[in-house]
């Protein structure tokens, strides 16, 4: 099993990191924004006690790994049921739950390079500076949060339709990161957008990001309200394949 895993686990990092569409989305785009943003706002300009250099950085590089988890990471396991590998799957010796585990273990990983290509890029070509325990901590809060994406792909991983999946992917990832305050401050939108952007799981993934640069705790309310939008979607994934399975 543990060398079925291991193989899986392979293939999975190679597949993500040879595609043209990882490094277009995940990788080129983010980083591409960021260096718009920053130049056009100014590194140095402050939002609140935060640097613009660092407050972007934080906000492009959420918005990428919402991107990887949520869309493509969704978008595959459509394409894998439609293609009936999880069907296949049942008759190698490899269970269902280490062919998941590999596949969450190695978006991690591509996680893990993407936040590092991101910190270093800022700090080399736009002089991002901070003390070497909050990169550490923005590193591992943005890891670990992103692990609730990673189980909203999997629920837009059960749609049967791979257009649909992917048309749904994008408008969920683009529209949660736009109105969760990672393009743009909160404050800069209506009254009631702000209410509506701080329950969502985009805008507290960040607010962690952004409350570490300004030498903050990470809020619990946002781990809290992550965590409950992460076992949301196990729940409704569950229940829509046993619901499938059943009929």
């Amino acid at each position: 099993m543990m060398r079925g895993f291991k193989a899986q686990f392979t293939a999975e990092c190679i597949r993500i990191a040879r595609s043209p569409f990882f490094m277009l989305f995940s990788v080129l785009m983010p980083l591409a924004f960021y260096s718009l943003f920053t130049m056009l706002n100014g590194a140095d300009a402050k939002i609140g006690d935060v640097s613009w250099g660092g407050y972007s950085l934080m906000s492009m590089t959420a918005f990428s790994l919402i991107g990887t988890a949520a869309g493509q990471f969704g978008i595959r396991l459509s394409h894998e049921r439609k293609d009936g590998l999880t069907r296949l799957l049942r008759l190698t010796p490899l269970s269902t739950g280490a062919w998941v585990l590999a596949k969450l273990v190695s978006h991690l990983l591509i996680h893990a390079a993407i936040i590092a290509v991101m910190f270093v890029f800022s700090a080399l070509v736009f002089g991002t500076e901070m003390p070497a325990g909050t990169w550490v901590m923005c590193g591992l809060w943005l890891l670990i949060g992103s692990v609730p994406f990673l189980a909203l792909g999997i629920l837009i991983g059960t749609i049967k339709s791979t257009d649909i999946a992917t048309a749904v992917s994008n408008v969920v990832y683009m529209g949660i990161s736009v109105a969760g305050g990672l393009w743009m401050p909160l404050s800069s939108f209506p009254g009631w957008m702000q209410k509506a952007g701080e329950w969502l799981p985009s805008h507290a993934y960040a607010d962690g990001a952004w409350s570490l640069l300004e030498g903050q705790p990470a809020i619990a309310g946002n781990l809290l309200l992550l965590l409950s939008y992460g076992i949301g979607f196990l729940m409704l994934s569950a229940w829509i394949l046993n619901g499938r399975e059943a009929g």
